[in-house]
């Protein structure tokens, strides 16, 4: 028994050696929580309590008691609480940590504070549970994989999330932003009688105008004077601005303002009304550079996409008319840290929609730098993207321009018909897509095939480089005879790392089981090499109602476990992750691969045992004896 508990020990230790440098064990130094636990002892006797470990992370005390056994971490009463008592307290880890937890915060003045920590099981597998605990109340917490939601750095967001039931901070940053869209929307549709994709290309021009030195707001005068209306200068600012920076190809230039010619003539745009003693196009303008123009470069994340999502959404349609089926924010950073985004990568994106994908590489590779000059580079010589519909290319174009220090290198194209060897000779070394789906609705249309967009990308990546997709579990399944056909041609030139299932509510609202697949480029998948398949659907993201899907706390740790278990799987259980061989013909996919390898436990077959009991009396009262007797009831 003393082999087994210093697994969990030291898998425990190495834990709590991973977020603070100074920790506890079997006791404490400080003054109030040593006199406290004199008298904590888990026998009720009235003698010293030792908690496994003690530690402070921020301003909250962690305590943590461990079982070898993985079926004693914790034990409930029946109506649901945590059992306190006396045996419950001893045989269990959290109801042990909960004890010496609520002893600390009663018998002390200054301990308010607690998170209480049961783990169980050894370092390959194991249960990590916790519980706050206050003078008012213990609330038991989610599962965690490992601390890191505990770190002095993230405590205090934890505590408002998972105890307090605060939205994350990346939520509250996207709802005012959603905010500032709410009221514009309001604005363009009672002032501009504008709806649909208008919204969104009139909000377009103004920003790229705002980035032209020479315009100044003062000089809309809310005229209706031809080649002087407030649409006039806006759009002019816009043509003087694209023409002079360098900033994509004169041709597109060209498209992009046939997109926004309508500004300068719509009468109700430029027409000065008197509720807002202005034309509604300056008064847009005014709200924009104040409430959005700057806000847009300081946020790490795809706040026009956002933006305009909303305003598709309040138009009474799901948002297909911009084509924009946004990847959120949390999955645009796991992908980058997947395959390693890193300050000298060339990134690419060939279905940039509105250019979330190149926010969130750009944003990790920033974070790299070291110097202006490197951040002048990946800014400007070090994000591509591809985008073919001519709406969403010029929202993309206007949000690179806006974070890229004046650059974008987007082409309008697609990844069919673009000039291979140019985009090769950028020397791309990384690629995250996220293809359009369900297009391949006829054989005729299979090029447009989601495994197709995976095969035409991985072809442009230097040898060695990285490609991760997110796409449906379907398309890893391989359907139909084109789809394992493209499957095997990629594993001619190319290899397989690991496919990650995702939350099936990842896309909420949608309707899409979504997940990660990622490659190396040019080198051909060698037959004994073991994939890695993970089972991340608990990725601690949660809908809530009214909200849509927001982290409940643990998606820090929960993220951060699975980085490390896709480069050190031996410490990870096969219900999360499997390793096996594959063909072009297997389903990629960890339910396909997945068996359990874990024993049962004699609570599983108690409980086996009582459902086949409680069968049979069921089907005996009901006259099917004869199920069992083989003579007949009858």
């Amino acid at each position: 028994m003393v082999n087994e508990r210093t697994g969990i020990d030291q898998f425990m230790r190495r834990q709590i050696e991973s977020i603070v440098e100074e920790y506890e064990e079997q006791g404490s130094s400080h003054v109030e929580i040593k006199e406290a636990l004199k008298t904590a002892s888990k026998q009720r006797e009235g003698n010293v309590g030792k908690p496994e470990f003690l530690f402070f992370s921020d301003k909250y005390l962690i305590v943590v008691e461990d079982k070898a056994d993985i079926e004693k971490l914790v034990q409930y009463k029946e109506n649901g609480e945590v059992d306190l008592t006396r045996p419950a307290i001893i045989d269990y880890a959290l109801n042990g940590a909960i004890h010496y937890g609520k002893h600390i915060v009663n018998n002390t003045n200054t301990i308010k504070k607690v998170f209480a920590i049961g783990a169980s099981g050894d370092s390959h597998s194991n249960v990590i549970k916790v519980t706050y605990i206050n003078e008012d109340k213990v609330k038991v917490l989610q599962e965690v994989n490992n601390l890191e939601d505990l770190h002095p750095d993230n405590i205090e967001e934890f505590y408002r999330v998972a105890v307090n039931d605060e939205l994350p901070k990346e939520e509250r940053e996207l709802r005012e932003v959603k905010a500032i869209a709410s009221e514009l929307h309001e604005d363009l549709r009672n002032h501009g009688s504008l709806e649909g994709e208008k919204k969104a290309t009139v909000v377009s021009a103004i920003l790229l105008a705002l980035e032209e030195k020479t315009f100044n707001l003062d000089t809309l005068m809310s005229v209706e004077r031809e080649d002087g209306r407030d649409g006039d200068l806006i759009f002019n600012a816009v043509r003087i601005y694209l023409n002079n920076s360098g900033i994509v190809p004169y041709a597109k230039v060209g498209e992009m303002l046939d997109q926004f010619n309508f500004i300068r003539t719509d009468i109700t745009l430029n027409r000065k009304k008197d509720v807002l003693n202005m034309s509604p196009i300056k008064f847009f303008a005014i709200k924009l550079k104040n409430k959005l123009h700057e806000r847009i470069k300081e946020v790490d994340f795809d706040v026009l996409g956002n933006f305009y999502g909303e305003f598709v959404k309040y138009g009474g349609n799901d948002g297909n008319s911009l084509g924009i089926v946004l990847t959120p924010r949390h999955i645009t950073s796991l992908m980058c840290d997947v395959i390693g985004v890193h300050k000298q990568d060339v990134v690419l994106d060939p279905t940039c929609g509105t250019g979330s994908f190149l926010i969130s590489a750009m944003n990790k590779m920033v974070g790299q730098c070291e110097t202006e000059e490197e951040v002048s580079s990946v800014k400007q010589n070090q994000l591509f993207g591809i985008e073919l519909q001519q709406k969403l290319f010029t929202i993309a174009t206007t949000n690179m321009i806006l974070r890229g220090d004046g650059k974008s290198n987007l082409r309008r194209d697609d990844i069919f018909h673009v000039d291979k060897d140019e985009v090769r000779n950028k020397g791309v070394t990384k690629v995250l897509i996220n293809p359009p789906y369900s297009q391949a609705k006829s054989k005729d249309l299979h090029y447009l095939a989601e495994i197709n967009f995976i095969k035409e990308s991985l072809d442009i990546i230097n040898i060695g480089g990285r490609l991760a997709a997110i796409v449906p579990q379907s398309t890893m399944v391989g359907k139909t005879k084109e789809d394992r056909e493209k499957k095997k041609l990629i594993l001619e030139k190319h290899t397989l790392e690991s496919v990650i299932t995702l939350n099936i509510d990842t896309f909420y609202g949608v309707g899409t089981n979504p997940c990660i697949a990622v490659f190396t480029a040019g080198i051909p998948h060698n037959e004994k090499k073991r994939v890695k398949f993970v089972n991340f659907a608990d990725d601690g993201y949660v809908v809530r109602k009214h909200i849509g899907l927001v982290g409940d706390g643990t998606e820090k740790s929960k993220k951060e476990f699975l980085l490390d278990v896709l480069k050190e799987y031996e410490d990870a259980d096969t219900s999360f992750i499997v390793q096996s061989t594959i063909t072009a013909e297997d389903e990629w996919l960890h339910s396909f691969y997945y068996f359990n390898d874990t024993p049962p436990t004699v609570r599983d077959f108690k409980k086996t045992m009582a459902d086949y009991l409680t069968f049979e009396f069921d089907m005996r009262s009901h006259g099917r004896g004869y199920l069992f007797s083989g003579k007949g009831d009858r």
